[in-house]
């Protein structure tokens, strides 16, 4: 064989092993479902989550980098499908979170969203990852001056209370089903609700004991005029919202969680950002 002849053959059998290359990737490609094939032929996992900023979940740490429970979970859901996250912060409400999944406008959405049955009328969610209990902030002022007896209902299930909530959370259907007889008011953030309980324009904010927590870190003084009950009950549960068409990608973030759940992941990003305050030594 003269050296022409063996330089054509070599070249030869490397562009027949890229060509077998890229018909056995495409193969592999093809073979996938076309939940998930969509995500990883776009190369990124578009993850929905509000403009509003939701410590422990998603916040900027000193670094001014998204971080976070519900970041540390996305980034790794991306990793283990081989491509990229991308957070699309769009939303101005959690339920408007809810419509860029139903629009696919986002992949999914990990954002503090609890998984209500008003919800999962048009999206699916996966197994709870994370649950936290009801919590209540109540003027001290205002409650003194009621007389309306010893426990919470008496307290807040009139029609002279005033009870804020956020708007399009789980609050405002846990609070508006707890105490119907109550003046439910939705508020944008959870930082106008805390400031009027303080100053006496709302009676109560209903949330959870994250959110007060994270008053009370912020405001020590402000036990003087606000006190904090961390109530009995059902917790407020949280899932990721996939489209109600997206059955396999469904499938595959539960075996995901699942995965988690055994080797230890979950239970370390649970007690960080949930179960003490690790997480704040990240902040500015």
């Amino acid at each position: 064989m003269t050296l022409l002849a063996a330089r054509f053959l070599g070249r030869a059998t490397v562009a027949v092993a890229a060509v077998f290359g890229g018909i056995a990737s495409l193969r592999a490609q093809t073979q996938f479902p076309p939940d998930i094939a969509r995500i990883t032929a776009a190369g990124e996992l578009r993850i929905a989550m509000t403009t509003e900023l939701w410590p422990p979940f998603f916040f900027l740490n000193k670094n001014q980098q998204l971080t976070g429970i519900d970041v540390d979970l996305a980034t790794e859901a991306a990793r283990q499908l081989g491509v990229k996250v991308r957070f699309v912060r769009e939303a101005k409400t959690f339920d408007e979170i809810v419509t860029m999944v139903v629009e696919r406008r986002a992949d999914i959405a990990i954002a503090y969203l609890s998984d209500t049955l008003e919800r999962a009328r048009i999206v699916r969610f996966t197994r709870t990852y994370v649950q936290v209990r009801p919590a209540v902030l109540i003027n001290r002022t205002l409650a003194g001056s009621s007389r309306r007896g010893p426990g919470l209902n008496p307290l807040l299930n009139h029609p002279e209370a005033r009870i804020g909530v956020t708007k399009g959370s789980s609050a405002e259907t846990f609070a508006a089903a707890d105490f119907p007889l109550a003046r439910i008011v939705s508020y944008e953030s959870w930082n106008e609700i805390t400031r009027d309980v303080a100053t006496e324009k709302l009676l109560a904010g209903v949330s959870d004991e994250i959110d007060a927590k994270s008053w009370q870190t912020a405001n020590p003084e402000g036990a003087i005029e606000v006190e904090t009950v961390v109530r009995e009950g059902p917790p407020d549960t949280m899932g990721i919202a996939v489209n109600r068409a997206d059955r396999h990608l469904l499938y595959w973030l539960n075996h995901f969680l699942a995965t988690k759940d055994r080797d230890g992941t979950l239970t370390v990003l649970r007690r960080k950002y949930i179960e003490n305050d690790q997480w704040k030594n990240e902040l500015p």
